[in-house]
């Protein structure tokens, strides 16, 4: 059973919900200071996929015809 604030995936859902319209930051009551919250409005820019480049590996990020996201390598 998961607690509130543990990282379990319905936390995750509860603290991404707090980033509305705008990029507002979410609780940082967290604890976590190496986490970085960026809005998909913002990461995406109007686009549907995005590359991200790590290492010597590129993944692509991809919004999916239902609102989704689908990371590939």
């Amino acid at each position: 059973m998961s607690s509130p604030g543990d990282g379990s995936r319905s936390d995750r859902g509860r603290l991404g919900a707090t980033l509305g319209a705008g990029g507002a930051q979410p609780p940082t009551s967290h604890g976590d200071g190496d986490v970085r919250y960026v809005s998909s409005a913002e990461l995406f820019a109007g686009a549907r996929e995005v590359v991200i480049q790590h290492e010597r590996h590129r993944y692509r990020l991809k919004i999916t015809s239902k609102g989704g996201m689908i990371l590939n390598k």
